[in-house]
């Protein structure tokens, strides 16, 4: 009786126990084997409060409140792992749920590390970076800055060993920047005081001259520019090493600075609002006028290129280049003597300017040719100088027109090499006459780089000759009276080619016009537009055979593929018209 209370008792006493005192008592309170079964009593239990720890830092993970996820999802890991080791009708599930846990943990701890450690140390470096960045651009203490710029590096040095990618490649490209910056600030510790003023004074005139040239004060900037370029060579003299290399590349820099505010800037001005007439107005007015305003803007934009130096003079040619591709013709021979500014300007240091399209050969180079006569020739110098004279009277940019003499004029033979002020003549040349007008044959090389191969007469380019552009665009062929008319070639700059019948520089009558892109026209031009009876080819191998009206297929026309099949009829301002039909072609036709 008492063995069957007691164990009586026994029994009353683990039904009387909680399941979470039997997962306490597990690890040894009890028997091993009874130790199992309480544990296997209580699993679903603890399994529901592990899921509800995860859960919640699920939740804290979510909202990015990573201090309070990361001690919950480890919390729910580790009893996750005890509950599948333990229980093993829900092993399965509990190991699932723990690899999550760990999984989300990981994350979780990178991201707290990363708001407490990595992202404090970014924002300190960042935030010296400015500093750094004010101090120079107030021309601060360069001991200030070295010493803000040791404080950037140590910070960004301790965000690369914290940090984790993508945010240590950030931090390692801002620290690389950082012992840079600090290494050219070195230099400027080490140059001294007289480096560092005459640095400061050359920047603040540039800054100066910078102001001048927003304001459009164009001969403020170049007074200020060319005090800058003293300035720089001054500093060039003071400073050393990579600030002496550096001071001499600002004073080459601001050189072209000055020159660009002097000749550029108002010219630039100029060709922007030729080109803005042409957004503005060019829709609402005939084709030929819009020609009209393309040539004009192309011409202004010409002139920018000849007065321009570096990186505004390549823009000046590209937007001259691309007012010819969209207009589809070549600059008119006489364009630039029509409607360019003629503003001289000085030659560039390094190659030739861009010379007007069908410049003529200079009137005062001719009257310098009859100064540089030869005493041993027999010409008097007294009436040398009198040529010299009547000829500077007359307009630089037009061609010397021989006056009426009464008398012979003395020709004087030229058989040597004669440098004639800009301009250098070299093979079989004669001063034909009192005002000093040249004929012969031979070439005229001017100092822009401008040349002329060929015959002048009193002159004037007559005959046969050909004349070369500092672009690269060359003319060959027939000429008249200093024009070229006739017949020729002319090679334009972006590739093109015409040959055939030419009017004044343009093409004008029957040629053919090859495209760098290899499609072609042949037919008939007028003043350089496609007019009159025509074929264009296509690179793909369409063609179009009929009528043209300044540049437009206009009229009656065939529209061919290169499978044979053909589009015949009216057409109109380009395009295809009701008035036609589909038609085959005869192989050959």
């Amino acid at each position: 009786m008492n063995r069957m209370i007691a164990r009586g008792g026994l029994t009353l006493g683990l039904m009387l126990l909680s399941p979470l005192a039997i997962a306490q008592q597990a690890d040894g309170a009890l028997m091993p084997e009874t130790a199992d079964a309480a544990t296997a009593a209580g699993c679903p239990v603890l399994f529901q409060e592990a899921e509800g720890v995860l859960e919640r830092g699920l939740q804290a993970s979510a909202t990015r409140r990573w201090k309070e996820a990361v001690p919950l999802l480890r919390e729910a890991g580790n009893s996750l792992l005890k509950i599948a080791a333990g229980c093993p009708e829900v092993a399965i599930q509990a190991n699932r749920r723990g690899d999550r846990a760990t999984a989300e943990l990981r994350l979780a701890e990178v991201a707290l590390a990363h708001q407490t450690e990595c992202l404090p140390r970014l924002d300190k470096a960042l935030d010296l970076d400015l500093k750094v960045a004010m101090a120079r651009g107030d021309k601060g203490d360069p001991v200030e800055v070295e010493r803000l710029l040791g404080e950037a590096e140590s910070t960004w040095r301790d965000a690369v060993s914290l940090c984790q990618p993508p945010h240590r490649e950030k931090a390692e490209r801002s620290l690389a920047a950082t012992i840079k910056v600090r290494a050219a600030n070195a230099e400027l510790l080490s140059a001294g005081p007289a480096c560092d003023a005459a640095w400061k004074s050359a920047t603040a005139l540039v800054d100066f001259a910078r102001g001048a040239w927003k304001d459009k004060r164009w001969d403020d900037a170049a007074m200020l520019y060319g005090k800058a370029v003293m300035a720089w060579e001054g500093a060039a003299d003071k400073c050393l090493g990579n600030r002496q290399q550096q001071a001499h590349r600002k004073a080459e820099q601001t050189q072209i600075d000055a020159h660009n505010a002097e000749y550029c800037g108002p010219l630039w001005d100029a060709a922007t609002e030729q080109a803005q007439r042409i957004k503005t107005h060019g829709a609402g007015v005939a084709a030929a006028e819009k020609d009209q305003m393309s040539i004009r803007a192309e011409v202004a934009w010409r002139d920018a290129v000849s007065a321009c130096r570096g990186t505004p003079q390549n823009l000046a040619r590209s937007n001259a280049d691309a007012l010819a591709r969209e207009r589809g013709t070549p600059l008119p021979a006489q364009a630039m003597a029509q409607f360019g500014s003629g503003k001289a300007v000085p030659p560039a240091p390094q190659g030739g300017t861009l010379p007007p399209a069908g410049a003529a050969v200079p009137a005062a180079a001719l009257a310098a040719a009859a100064v540089s006569v030869p005493a041993s020739s027999g010409a008097s110098p007294g009436a040398a100088a009198g040529a010299a004279r009547s000829v500077e009277q007359r307009p630089a940019s037009r061609p010397a027109v021989a006056p009426a003499v009464q008398a012979e004029p003395a020709v004087t033979p030229l058989d040597t090499v004669t440098v004639a002020g800009d301009a250098t003549y070299r093979g079989n040349f004669s001063v034909v006459s009192a005002s000093g007008e040249v004929s012969g044959t031979g070439t005229v090389e001017w100092a822009n780089g401008e040349r002329f191969a060929g015959t002048l007469v009193k002159g004037l380019r007559q005959g046969k000759g050909r004349f070369t552009w500092t672009n690269g665009q060359w003319y060959e062929g027939d000429w008249v009276e200093d024009k070229a008319t006739g017949h020729g070639t002319i090679q334009f700059p972006g590739g093109n080619r015409y040959d055939g019948a030419v009017l004044e520089g343009q093409p004008q009558g029957r040629g053919t016009l090859v495209f760098a892109t290899g499609e072609r026209y042949t037919g008939d031009f007028v003043r350089g537009v496609f007019h009159g009876r025509g074929s264009y080819f296509w690179k793909n191998g369409n063609r179009y055979e009929g009528a043209w009206v300044l540049g437009r297929k206009h009229g009656q026309g065939r529209l061919i593929s290169p499978e044979g099949d053909a589009w015949e009829g009216e057409f109109k301002d380009d395009q295809k018209t009701d008035q036609g039909r589909e038609v085959e072609v005869v192989a050959g036709k």
